[in-house]
């Protein structure tokens, strides 16, 4: 039998719960821990695969404020089975989702989770803002913030900013997973600095619960390059 004055310790607990289950709802990102994702991205010319790409929710922490820390990892390896870039092992990422549900992503933190992965361990890479975000709420129209972030090692640069984002349209997609109502969201994107200079658009597709269900790059001339296709989904 439960005491009155045990229950001061239980509500904080139970609005912590349901806030985690309003916020799996909610985002349009996968906040199930242990599922994994995993795509293939196709070359739009001949249809022959560029890379598989398996990212994992590897755990989550309902925070003070009731947001919610995601870390996830993300490992590319190429159509012949090696890790992009020669990677070995996954490279581990953090989203922010808020109480509401908006989805914050660190493009900046995520260049240099990958850049650890590339380069040796002693490296000194810092990374400056980059922060993007996907409300909870989107509808057709909407314009969507900008963000700029920049990534330093090795004596070089690499800025990269993420323009001109909008929500397009609500759609209906098929793929291999299965068929999800998405929103579609296109952005400019120009990365500048070590070795890369890249003027791409892309547009994307997301699911409430999932996240990214495709992803369409198109190069500076909008010819679409390569189509990324969400495969299957591995619940834990």
């Amino acid at each position: 039998m439960i005491l009155l004055n045990d229950m001061r310790y239980l509500f904080p607990v139970i609005l912590l719960f349901c806030s985690a289950i309003c916020l799996s709802a909610q985002t349009w990102f996968c906040t199930d821990k242990g599922t994994e994702l995993v795509y293939i991205r196709y070359f739009a010319g001949d249809g022959s695969v560029k890379w598989n790409h398996a990212m994992k929710i590897v755990d989550t922490c309902v925070n003070a404020d009731s947001s919610l820390t995601v870390i996830y990892s993300s490992f590319i390896r190429t159509a012949d089975g090696k890790g992009l870039e020669n990677m070995e092992s996954p490279a581990e990422m953090a989203a922010y989702v808020s109480a509401g549900g908006d989805v914050t992503i660190d493009i900046a933190a995520s260049m240099v989770a990958v850049l650890r992965g590339l380069l040796w361990k002693n490296v000194r890479i810092a990374a400056e803002g980059g922060k993007t975000v996907l409300p909870s709420v989107m509808i057709p129209g909407d314009t969507l913030k900008d963000a700029e972030g920049k990534v330093k090692a090795l004596g070089m640069t690499m800025n990269v900013t993420v323009t001109d984002r909008k929500v397009l349209e609500f759609d209906t997609l098929a793929t291999p997973a299965g068929t999800f109502p998405c929103v579609v969201v296109s952005e400019h994107k120009v990365e500048k600095g070590m070795m890369r200079n890249r003027i791409t658009t892309a547009r994307t597709w997301y699911a409430r619960g999932v996240g990214m269900v495709r992803h369409d790059t198109y190069d500076k001339d909008m010819k679409l390059e390569t189509s990324e296709i969400l495969e299957r989904i591995v619940r834990k």
